[in-house]
Order: C-alpha cells, then sequence, then structure tokens
C-alpha cells in the first residue's frame, strides 16, 4: 500500500491539499455545527506540527475553555486529538498539584485526562478516527469543556496558580 503524497516539510500545505482528512474533517465540522460553531471559521489550519506530522486544527470557546480540535497524522493513522489548556500552576506547589492531578486521572474522568504541556496543565482527549462518527466528536468536545470550565476554577481555588483562559496567565 503507498502513502499519500506529503507536502515539502519547509512550505506549509494548503488545507486541501492533504488528503489524510479527507473523510474525517467533514465529520469534525459536522460536529462543530451541532455545537453552532461554522468548521470555515473556527478552522485554524492545516500543518506540519513539531513533530513532522501532518495536522488539520480547529479552535473555538466552550464557557471559560478553549479548545484545539486537531486531526493529527500519526505513522500512517489518523487521530483526533481535543486540547484544553486549563491553568498555570503555582511554582511552590507543583508536586502536590500533578499528585492530585494523577488521582482524578486514575479515579475516571471519561475520555479526557489532565496532562502537562509546557508550563500549563491541560486536558487531552485522543482517539484513532477508524469508526469515529460526529456524535463522538460533538461528545469529546463537550465533555472537554465541562470538565476544563469545572477544574479550572477549582484547581486554581486550592492550589494556586491562574487559568489559562485568564489574561496574562
Amino acid at each position: 500500500m503507498t502513502e499519500p503524497p506529503k507536502p515539502p516539510v519547509d512550505q506549509p500545505a494548503s488545507f486541501d491539499a492533504v488528503p489524510f482528512d479527507s473523510g474525517t474533517r467533514p465529520l469534525v465540522e459536522e460536529a462543530l455545527r451541532k455545537l453552532g460553531l461554522s468548521g470555515d471559521l473556527c478552522r485554524a489550519r492545516t500543518s506540519k506540527n513539531d513533530d513532522g506530522h501532518h495536522q488539520t486544527s480547529w479552535t473555538l470557546k466552550r464557557g471559560s475553555a478553549a479548545i484545539l480540535v486537531s486531526l493529527v497524522l500519526r505513522e500512517g493513522e489518523v487521530v483526533l486529538r481535543a486540547l484544553s489548556p486549563v491553568m498555570k500552576p503555582p511554582a511552590d506547589r507543583q508536586a502536590e498539584l500533578f499528585a492530585h492531578l494523577l488521582d482524578l486521572n486514575a479515579a475516571g474522568l471519561g475520555p479526557c485526562s489532565f496532562g502537562r504541556v509546557g508550563e500549563l496543565v491541560v486536558l487531552v482527549s485522543e482517539r484513532p478516527t477508524h469508526g469515529l462518527s460526529a456524535l463522538e466528536v460533538e461528545h469529546v468536545v463537550r465533555h472537554l469543556a465541562a470538565v476544563a470550565d469545572t477544574f479550572d476554577d477549582k484547581l486554581v481555588a486550592a492550589f494556586g496558580g491562574t487559568r489559562a483562559s485568564d489574561p496574562h496567565h
């Protein structure tokens, strides 16, 4: 089986030039429409990410939660990845906070878990797109937003730091 052609690394891919997400992109945009959003208006870009993988992304906001929904091509498989920055933790209580986040992950947060990207605590949900439905994409976005919107205030109140949605976090 031959792989689809890849755009040159040093040039941004045009949105329609990346064939990997041709079946899944409309599905994600259908889910975004059901959430009252326009896939065309909230589409951020199609490009290669820092790891050299192709990626199509949409940005949206639900409550205080900013969400990045992406389709990423990794080793020949398209993956749906939703990520929401939650907070910037305080320097003096990170170990305690991270232990609490691991406990929350183990207790079960549905199809998402806490993690860290750079200096930010994030919520992330990820799954291969094989068998994915628009209803599942909608559920992932709603659930991730609800969990992020719930825990940003609680975590900052309990541990300090700033919400990712606050200016100058």
